[in-house]
């Protein structure tokens, strides 16, 4: 997907660079995945599942930047790794080719000012210009701000996935899932 770098005004006074990481980027976002995973329990991957090397990473980036259906994006501010957004087609049957399946992840530092709204915004308009109608998504229930942002977006609740994570405790959390036409 086509995607120009774009700065935001940010609640804090400050701006944020949307853009799309490029290959020598691998290490800061190997490094980003690991320290994000860590960091809460609402993600999908804990540490222990980033096993990619850098130079694997820098293949897969260079694989995403050019593909006419996946976009990955990455925000910055003040230079520093902020958050990351992503959509993917939901697969190759011709049935399914309008939907895509969209993930957001923010470093916890950087929640509330502005920039998982404005990734999530570029997102959507990614791929709705990519030809998708509809954007999809799941998250842990009980992650509450998160929900927040996708509903101010115009995701719908359409259902629960009960049990969808297993923590290493032997706890559960449930997926919400969330739809949105574009």
């Amino acid at each position: 997907m086509d995607y120009t770098e774009k700065t935001f005004p940010l609640k804090n006074g400050k701006t944020c660079l949307i853009r799309r990481p490029e290959a020598a980027d691998a290490e800061r976002v190997l490094r980003y995945q690991k320290e994000t995973s860590g960091e809460t329990p609402y993600l999908v991957v804990g540490p222990e599942d980033i096993g990619l090397t850098v130079e694997e990473q820098a293949e897969r980036i260079q694989r995403w930047n050019a593909s006419s259906k996946r976009l990955r994006l990455m925000a910055e501010m003040d230079g520093e790794f902020a958050g990351v957004a992503i959509v993917y087609g939901s697969g190759v049957q011709s049935r399914v080719l309008h939907r895509c399946s969209v993930d957001i992840t923010l470093y916890q530092k950087f929640c509330g000012m502005g920039i998982g709204t404005a990734l999530l915004r570029e997102i959507l308009t990614a791929a709705k210009a990519a030809g998708y109608e509809q954007a999809e998504l799941e998250v842990v229930s009980t992650n509450a701000p998160a929900v927040g942002l996708y509903k101010k977006l115009g995701f719908e609740a359409v259902g629960t996935m009960p049990r969808a994570l297993k923590y290493q405790d032997g706890t559960y959390a449930d997926f919400l899932l969330m739809v949105r036409t574009l």
